[in-house]
């Protein structure tokens, strides 16, 4: 029996789409502060305006910058929300 090209390669692509999702690591917040000031995996983090409904407990990704604090910014997607927020690393 002849495979087509689809039932070879997608789910080759649905594997390969969801692992690199899977792959992407979530931060918990543990210290929130009148939306501006945000403790994420033990570094500090200040909101450029302010990020509404960033709480403790909340998992956020990070879209640009550093887990680690090793930036000049970041933008973080909190993903109980699905609200941006830009921050200066500390």
């Amino acid at each position: 029996m002849k495979k087509s090209f689809f039932g070879i390669a997608l789910p080759l692509l649905i594997g390969i789409s969801c692992g690199a999702f899977a792959a992407t690591n979530s931060y918990e917040i543990t210290v929130s502060n009148n939306d501006e000031l945000f403790i994420i995996n033990g570094e500090k983090f200040e909101a450029k305006t302010y990020c509404f409904n960033m709480n403790v407990g909340d998992k956020v990704i990070f879209l640009e910058g550093s887990p680690l604090g090793a930036c000049a910014s970041a933008e973080l997607l909190n993903l109980h929300t699905n609200n941006r927020c830009k921050v200066w690393c500390q």
